[in-house]
């Protein structure tokens, strides 16, 4: 069950401050339960809502728990194929949105349509719980489900651990439907009492510096491609900001010296986290460390125990977390070697190589498994080729990373049966249509039968 009453969350909700605000909003917290249950949705069963980022969001997602159902956030820009896909794997008959028109039509409630998704047979898991979807950790179609009460737990361990506070104004302006956001800064705030500004995307330095100024926020968190943007445009925290928390991939230390030195008594953390970790695992205070321990993502949360296993010669291991909050289970289909992670009672295995310090500092070394955070989104490689797999005329695909300035890219090479032109045309514009923007490959190439190797 939810550990804080209807009023509780309404009362937290009215405080938020949104930037581009949806009319006829206020409503939805008690709206979306009642149609609910006007719908005769069963206690425990999934619900899709996919909503930009605001506070009709945070309205709807809440309401859902109200309910008793279980919500799963997607991305707003998502294709209607795939949010199909999403919904028969994780079983989710029901989507709040406001962009996907359905067959039937929605019903109507405020600005967004709560739409019945027919042939789905709907999964249902106890009340009081979230799915939150991990197409950049294990495929596209999956997702962990966790405890609303333990990713409540982690928001307040992540919330000590950079000393956030009930008189902080938090800057959101990652995707809420990112772990990082939802619990190290939605829910963190409701824990706190913080109050919340929500803002984009998409991201720009200008922008950034205008919400932080004009709304005097106090605490904010960025990724890593953030703050480069925000080193190569010379940017200087505004008077009011106190912290600057950074998590869903490791910050190079030179960056996160330049943030140091540009930046006078601006608290600094570096963070590491995944959503199957409930997702905040350990924290860095940048700050208050010397120079040297600038490329480590700190020491574990309390509550939180950590281990290597299979080290090599050189130290190197896989992390394993072990938490009373990580995921209960995986639902939906896991693409990848994380759709087993669960390894022991409250114990995950990460994917992540880590080097771990006679000072319990941990070091990121790397990623067994086959993802890579691409303009901030982790992607999914193996998603990526099953859907490029699928189309007419591919025979197989490749992917190939590399570094670029601004981080991992990647390519993907198709095997067409056809090598011709127009049909290479064809399977490009076909792939782009079902990819979200973060999955799209830097190139695309086109090869024949003979390149694989067919005679």
């Amino acid at each position: 069950m939810l550990t804080y009453s209807r009023d509780e969350i309404a009362a937290y909700l009215d405080g938020v401050v949104d930037l581009e605000p949806t009319p006829d909003a206020a409503g939805l917290l008690d709206g979306v339960a009642e149609e609910l249950h006007a719908l005769d949705r069963r206690p425990g069963e999934v619900v899709l809502v996919a909503l930009a980022n605001g506070a009709a969001l945070l309205r709807c997602f809440f309401g859902v728990l109200l309910a008793g159902g279980v919500p799963a956030l997607v991305p707003p820009g998502t294709p209607t194929g795939r949010i199909r896909e999403i919904a028969d794997r994780i079983g989710a008959r029901t989507l709040i949105t406001t962009g996907h028109p359905a067959d039937p039509p929605g019903r109507q409630l405020g600005p967004v349509q709560v739409e019945t998704l027919t042939g789905v047979l709907p999964q249902r898991h106890e009340p009081g719980h979230v799915v939150i979807l991990t197409s950049g950790t294990s495929g596209v179609a999956s997702g962990c489900l966790h405890r609303f009460s333990s990713l409540t737990r982690n928001a307040a361990r992540h919330a000590r651990s950079v000393g956030l506070r009930a008189d902080d104004t938090i800057l959101v302006n990652l995707p809420l439907y990112f772990s990082y956001a939802l619990v190290a800064q939605a829910l963190a705030g409701l824990v706190t009492g913080a109050r919340l500004v929500i803002a984009g995307p998409p991201f720009t330095p200008a922008a950034y510096w205008t919400a932080v100024r004009e709304h005097a926020v106090t605490s904010s968190s960025v990724t890593p491609y953030m703050v480069r943007g925000l080193v190569a445009a010379d940017w200087r925290p505004p008077p009011s900001l106190r912290m600057l928390t950074v998590g869903g991939e490791s910050l190079d230390p030179a960056t996160a010296g330049a943030v140091l030195d540009r930046s006078p008594g601006l608290e600094f953390y570096l963070t590491y986290g995944l959503t199957e970790a409930g997702p905040r695992v350990s924290t860095l205070a940048a700050h208050r460390e010397p120079r040297r321990r600038l490329g480590t993502v700190g020491r574990p949360l309390d509550g939180v125990r950590v281990a290597l296993r299979d080290p090599g010669p050189d130290g190197v291991g896989e992390l394993l977390v072990t938490s009373d909050t990580v995921l209960r289970r995986k639902v939906g289909v896991a693409e990848g070697r994380v759709g087993d992670c669960l390894v022991g009672p409250d114990q995950i295995a990460t994917g992540d190589l880590f080097l771990l310090d006679d000072d319990g500092y941990l070091h990121f070394r790397g990623r067994l498994s086959d993802f890579v955070v691409t303009g901030g989104t982790k992607v999914s490689l193996a998603s990526v080729r099953r859907i490029a797999n699928a189309l007419p005329n591919v025979i197989a695909s490749a992917t190939r990373t590399y570094q670029a300035h601004d981080g991992t890219r990647f390519d993907l090479d198709l095997y067409l049966y056809e090598a011709d032109p127009v049909v290479a045309e064809e399977v490009r514009r076909e792939l782009r249509r079902q990819l979200v923007r973060a999955e799209w490959p830097s190139r695309i190439r086109t090869l024949s039968l003979r390149d694989l190797g067919h005679k």
